[in-house]
């Protein structure tokens, strides 16, 4: 009709007001919309050299600056604040995703929901960075001095008092890992990955601009890894010296980084937030979201990779080189083990700046979906010839490193698949989540590199380790050999598995969803084209959900967002709001029997941790940090449990419910026609009287039930 094309034109000229630096272009003789230039691409990417510089910088040297240089810091006070900091990192991200979606204006004016969080971190990143390097004199110099009292007091003369470790050193040392691992990281890694994610509606483009992204990083970690040779000399293990190399280092690329992203922060421009939803979702709702979206959830099932394949063989590498190739394997090589392992990293990262843009050319030729499938069985596949690895074969090991590097190029293409599912996820709940995906698609390798970095060294300990020995037993080999190869392949090919049950594979239902998107913010029903069910438009506004005629109260709707779908559909059929108690409950009590083994596990081990020897108490403080996590979570989906009757009544629940079924969480949806692409007629069905679950009142709720006319009262009566 056209009153229909009427609104689909406006809603397409909305649409594109949404993607403020995209623009018209021509691709293969075809116009398209969601072209970028090369200066924003640049612009929008470039930050992430220094950024990454500074993080591999920090992960590869602070630790041994700390211990062996002059801060002399506690081994055992360190590794703690190591664990907690990612622990409360895992806590604080959710939170800060919801802020950044729901962020509208600051002080009255619209700077988008990324830009402000990005130009707070261009210079918290800089400060936290700064000062993680420069921990004062006088803490470790106090510490000396109270070791040279104790040594005299016990009657002790005519030698130098041993070096005591400073408490007040790794004090310093947690305090700025934790401003920089949970706040300036945070702050800088989920607005900015959501930023990306909106740039364009384009899939070919969103190609090129993560590959970019990945480029950047990789020459990032490049300078990382040599820079800081420029200071080794005063900075690694000569207390006596001092340290200002690391310092000015750390200054000059948070300088870049700083310069860079505030550029970034002028020239990018986000979409208006008038024309966003001006709810944002809380901690327990994110989650729930998140894992509600199938294709999404899919995905970080295969992400699993990225946990135990990114940092794990990075972090053993040093202990294949020692013991697996041997010392005078790497001597007679390139002279040296630390020689041997800084050229096999080095390998791998050259290795990847090119083969990004392989992995891109193939993207473009075979499809994201398949890509990125290929590049999972590759790695997993791959990771498995480290066994070959053996006493002498130096070469081979610098070989399997660069065609790791090859393998691996291809990680960053994770990032572009959860822009798409971004665009469906919008489709499903008509909101914009991206920093919400982001901080999830993140969430999953910071839980397994928890267990993936600590219990090999543990295993290690467990089995006899011992640096002093000319030659480690079999089974500490074992454990080296397994942690490089085994487990990350292992990982790769669970990941590959899981990717057969991605729904979002092909181009074309990526265009579907993006006009699926302008029919809805038309007002029109659409199709979704993963589950081929009729899919009407949920409108927002003030929090309330109207959904085809029938409208959820903001409260109303707050409190069913904490609830899986399977939960709101089982209290609706059960009549019963009770059950929502049921799954909180059980994961609640399960929760704290999770940290019951945490305790045991800390105070067990704590005296080994304490004299810096291989402790179980790592493990203790991780079941303790998710025990926590899995007992807030649930209690606040308890409290919500709690507060239903009082507010939920039974109309809301089929509203839920029919939202629920509509987006294919539960059975129940309605398979979308032809016809279902155009608007169509509703018939209000009345029930018979019915009592509200909330409280004894007397109410007649209605459903509204789409009618066709292919499909006549009999279709009702079904759909009914």
């Amino acid at each position: 009709s056209s009153d229909e094309s009427s609104k689909l034109a406006d809603s397409a000229a909305a649409f594109k007001e949404n993607y403020p630096m995209a623009y018209s272009s021509k691709r293969k003789g075809k116009t398209y919309f969601g072209a970028l230039s090369f200066r924003t691409k640049m612009t929008a990417t470039f930050p992430v050299l220094a950024y990454g510089a500074l993080r591999y910088f920090k992960t590869g040297y602070m630790k041994k600056f700390y211990t062996d240089d002059y801060p002399r810091a506690s081994l055992s006070i360190l590794s703690t604040f190591l664990i907690i900091s990612t622990l409360l990192d895992l806590a604080w991200d959710p939170t800060l995703a919801a802020l950044t979606d729901g962020t509208r204006t600051v002080c009255g004016r619209d700077y988008g929901r990324r830009k402000p969080f990005l130009f707070v971190a261009s210079f918290i990143v800089c400060l936290f960075y700064c000062l993680a390097f420069a921990p004062p004199v006088s803490l470790s110099a106090n510490a000396q001095r109270d070791s040279e009292i104790w040594y005299i007091e016990n009657g002790n003369s005519g030698e130098k008092a041993p070096i005591f470790n400073s408490i007040a050193a790794a004090v310093w040392f947690g305090i700025f890992h934790i401003l920089v691992k949970v706040v300036a990281d945070a702050t800088q890694d989920i607005p900015h990955g959501a930023l990306l994610v909106e740039l364009t509606p384009d899939g070919k483009e969103r190609t090129n601009v993560w590959s970019w992204m990945e480029f950047w990083g990789c020459i990032g970690i490049l300078s990382g890894m040599s820079l800081p040779l420029l200071g080794e000399s005063n900075c690694a293990s000569s207390a006596e010296t001092g340290c200002y190399e690391y310092l000015f280092i750390a200054l000059g690329l948070g300088l870049l980084f700083m310069v860079s992203n505030l550029h970034l922060c002028w020239h990018v421009k986000e979409r208006p937030t008038k024309n966003l939803v001006d709810e944002a979702e809380g901690f327990v709702p994110s989650i729930v979201g998140c894992l509600s979206n199938y294709p999404f959830f899919i995905l970080l099932l295969s992400d699993v990779v990225e946990g135990f394949g990114a940092n794990l063989p990075l972090l053993v590498l040093p202990y294949v080189v020692d013991w697996i190739v041997g010392k005078e394997a790497a001597e007679d090589f390139v002279g040296s083990v630390g020689m041997l392992t800084a050229l096999g990293a080095g390998v791998h990262m050259l290795v990847r700046v090119p083969m990004n843009f392989f992995w891109r050319w193939a993207a473009g030729r075979f499809g994201k979906y398949r890509t990125y499938m290929a590049y999972e069985l590759l790695y997993g596949c791959h990771m498995f010839l480290f066994l070959f690895v053996s006493k002498g074969t130096a070469l081979l090991g610098v070989i399997l490193c660069g065609t790791w590097g090859m393998a691996y190029a291809g990680h960053w293409l994770l990032y572009d698949l959860v822009s798409d599912v971004a665009d469906y996820d919008e489709l499903l709940t008509g909101q914009r989540r991206e920093g919400q995906l982001t901080m999830a698609r993140e969430l999953v390798p910071k839980i397994c590199e928890i267990p993936a970095d600590a219990l090999p060294f543990l295993l290690m300990g467990y089995y006899g380790y011992n640096p002093d020995l000319l030659e480690q037993n079999e089974s500490v080999k074992w454990v080296i050999k397994g942690s490089i190869s085994v487990l990350p392949g292992t990982a790769g090919l669970l990941g590959t598995f899981a990717l057969c049950f991605f729904t979002l594979r092909k181009k074309d239902q990526h265009e579907k969803i993006i006009r699926g998107l302008q029919r809805h913010q038309a007002g029109l029903v659409t199709t979704d084209p993963l589950t081929g069910l009729r899919l009407p438009p949920i409108k927002r506004e003030a929090g309330a959900v109207e959904f085809e005629g029938s409208t959820i109260g903001r409260d109303q709707v707050i409190l069913l967002d904490h609830f899986f779908a399977s939960e709101v559909s089982w209290a609706h059929h059960s009549g019963d709001l009770g059950k929502l108690k049921v799954k909180p409950v059980i994961f609640l009590v399960l929760s704290l029997l999770l940290g019951i083994p945490g305790f045991w596990f800390t105070l067990e081990g704590w005296a080994s941790l304490s004299e810096g020897h291989s402790s179980i108490a790592p493990v203790g403080i991780i079941l303790i940090g998710f025990a926590a996590i899995g007992f807030l979570f649930s209690l606040a989906r308890l409290r919500q449990a709690l507060r239903a009757p009082r507010i939920i009544s039974k109309k809301d629940l089929e509203v839920m419910v029919a939202i629920h079924q509509s987006r294919g969480r539960i059975p129940g949806g309605i398979k979308a026609l032809d016809e279902d692409q155009a608007p169509q007629p509703t018939t209000k069905v009345a029930l018979p009287e019915t009592t509200s679950v909330a409280a004894n009142v007397v109410e007649k709720p209605t459903i509204h039930v789409p009618v066709t006319e292919s499909e006549g009262p009999k279709s009702t009566k079904a759909s009914l």
